[in-house]
């Protein structure tokens, strides 16, 4: 008897973590909102600025649960957060860990992560979990003693086939990039059969143990592509991996082999040239062209305008209308939407640590353009599950561009709210004659099918998202 009552513990325990696990195809339709733990939210709710943005500024797991209804106020079923491990110093990003076992506790308890975590699954939102698996953080002098579990110089890649620096200093060097230096951080061999299993155990007991939904891989291509699918496997859930590279698709594309998904960040270069720099829309037409060929599922990929390792949109494009435009497109593409805290609230910081300000001196308003903007676009995008459904572009130029999810039609334009009012005759798309459309920011805007085809026009600006009326 007390062994069958064991069998069966063991077949709930299994089913129930089995039942749990945020599979790849689950994330398709959630929209992410990232937050960097330290600058979202305090516990005691207090709102006064911070004086140092290089180091704790006093965000804590308590505090996004108290704020868990203003990001799901604009809809928004999944968060990232940074990296939970302890770390060195007053690396408050979470990306330089001295013991991979204990929780920041500048951030709260581990008691305090589950508690975010029940609240999160409570609301059926999303928890995604930024973590490091490159580097850990500096020891003092580089004395790997004070470091857990990776105590040794045998865990860590020398520095003979390196610059005289150890750092990685040619980008163009993949044998440079995976074992050399970044930024100093000692770099891990995963070689090292400890370490690969290590790894491997310990992110498979940070998932279970806190029921984490999905991963976001920081530093992926500074790690050779072997290690990755053992850890994907390992960590049983979605992953969406870091390859900080605009310029070649066909790079990126090839981790998409050992990962779920990756950062799109050959569209996020593209996505600020059409709409910061107002450079011409085929852009868009020639990146999703490139990334229809390369990668094996455009819809794990996380599409994105802003992250905390890059100078926000609004610090080189003043102008809100080209931003909404692009946050239509992020928020309306294929792949998984990624919203960075603050887009809301109209924030303008520079590059690190300037964009990752504090968002309580906001006072966590809901009256803001974009704060609704946002609301109102993520609701269409789930009300027309336009996950289910391909991108088809049906129109480009230079200052125009359309495209359609299902029945969803999104027309975008970067001419800015001072630039002319743009007109195009629609004829490629899939609606019959006398189909009325009718815009989500303007349902009394609306245009009917005649001829095989219809009108739109684009005033100051804007983007408009049409659905067949009912």
């Amino acid at each position: 008897m007390k062994l069958l009552q064991a069998s069966i513990l063991i077949f709930i325990s299994y089913f129930i973590g089995v039942a749990l696990a945020a599979t790849a195809n689950d994330w398709r339709s959630r929209t992410i909102y990232q937050v960097v733990t330290d600058r979202f939210a305090r516990s005691d709710s207090s709102t006064t600025p911070c004086s140092d943005l290089t180091s704790y500024c006093g965000g804590t797991f308590k505090g996004i649960i108290n704020q868990l209804d203003y990001i799901q106020g604009m809809g928004f079923d999944a968060i990232w957060i940074s990296p939970v491990p302890s770390n060195f110093g007053n690396n408050y990003h979470g990306y330089a860990a001295n013991n991979l076992y204990e929780i920041n506790l500048n951030f709260g308890t581990a008691d305090d992560l589950k508690a975010l975590v029940d609240e999160l699954h409570k609301r059926n939102m999303y928890l995604m979990v930024d973590v490091v698996a490159n580097h850990m953080g500096i020891p003092p002098n580089y004395d790997y003693r004070l470091v857990t579990p990776f105590n040794s110089t045998d865990h860590y890649h020398g520095c003979s086939s390196c610059p005289s620096s150890c750092l990685i200093e040619d980008w163009s060097n993949q044998s440079q990039i995976e074992t050399c230096r970044l930024s100093g951080l000692p770099d891990l061999n995963q070689n090292n059969p400890y370490v690969n299993a290590t790894l491997l155990s310990w992110i498979k007991q940070l998932v279970q143990n806190y029921s984490i939904d999905g991963l976001r891989l920081d530093t992926v291509r500074e790690v050779n592509k072997s290690f990755w699918p053992g850890f994907q496997q390992a960590a049983g859930v979605y992953a969406v991996g870091e390859v900080f590279v605009t310029d070649d698709v066909d790079y990126v594309a090839q981790y998409q082999t050992v990962i779920n998904g990756l950062l799109s960040y050959p569209l996020f270069d593209s996505l600020r040239q059409v709409f910061i720099n107002q450079k011409s829309m085929y852009q868009l037409e020639t990146i999703n062209q490139l990334q229809a060929e390369y990668y094996y599922d455009q819809g794990l990929f996380g599409v994105f305008l802003d992250n905390h390792d890059n100078s926000r949109f609004l610090n080189s494009q003043s102008d809100q209308m080209l931003y909404k435009n692009g946050l239509v497109y992020v928020l309306m593409s294929i792949g998984i939407p990624i919203i960075y805290y603050g887009t809301e609230q109209g924030f303008h910081g520079a590059n690190d640590p300037y964009c990752r300000e504090p968002l309580w001196t906001t006072n966590y308003v809901t009256n803001t353009y974009l704060y609704a903007h946002l609301s109102t676009v993520v609701k269409a995008r789930k009300l027309y599950q336009v996950w289910e459904y391909p991108q088809i572009q049906r129109y480009a130029d230079d200052n125009f561009y359309a495209f359609t999810r299902g029945n969803t039609f999104v027309a975008l334009t970067n001419v800015g709210s001072s630039g002319p009012q743009v007109h195009r005759v629609i004829s490629f798309h899939p609606y019959t004659n006398g189909t009325k459309l009718c815009n989500v920011f303007w349902p009394s805007d609306c245009v009917q099918v005649y001829n095989s085809q219809f009108d739109v026009y684009l005033n100051n600006g804007e983007a408009k998202i049409f659905y067949p009326a009912s």
